[in-house]
């Protein structure tokens, strides 16, 4: 008899702690999501311009994420430029065809950013480039990041037309 009450009770213990634990993981989650909303960087209304003969090795940018998506856009250009081929990015950056038409100029500015989780992000730009890429450098690019360590990384990247 004991040991059936035994039983029961620790997996009511058991029930309450996996239930406790959830609802503890939910809502930090829930909170960090809202603090990523409230403390969203303000960029100013501003294009930045790169061109792969003359690309900074530092980021002037007040942001790690629009940092990553500076680099993204930097290893577009020049898929040898420092560091790039060491990072996460999408593999089609690498990628190396003349009938891809690699832009030699990108110029975006940061439309919005958009928090979809905890651990990933959306920044919206409008950019303008002088080559075709995929379309993935001209018009409305959606660049997706998650974190990399302390800052973050490109993970995808996407047009949308409005």
């Amino acid at each position: 008899m004991w040991k059936k009450i035994l039983i029961a009770a620790v997996l009511i213990i058991a029930i309450l702690g996996g239930l406790y634990w959830l609802k503890n993981n939910y809502q930090n989650k829930a909170n960090d999501v809202q603090t990523l909303k409230t403390s969203s960087p303000v960029f100013e209304d501003r294009v930045y311009t790169y061109d792969s003969s003359d690309l900074p090795d530092e980021c002037a940018l007040n942001s790690e994420m629009a940092c990553a998506v500076e680099f993204a856009i930097k290893c577009t250009l020049n898929p040898d430029f420092t560091g790039c081929r060491q990072a996460k990015l999408p593999r089609f950056i690498f990628m190396d065809d003349e009938s891809l038409d690699r832009p030699t100029q990108i110029s975006f500015k940061i439309k919005k950013i958009k928090p979809i989780a905890a651990d990933m992000m959306e920044i919206h730009t409008e950019s303008s480039c002088n080559g075709n890429w995929f379309g993935l450098c001209q018009g409305n690019i959606i660049y997706v990041l998650v974190p990399n360590g302390e800052s973050w990384r490109v993970k995808d990247i996407y047009a949308i037309e409005l």
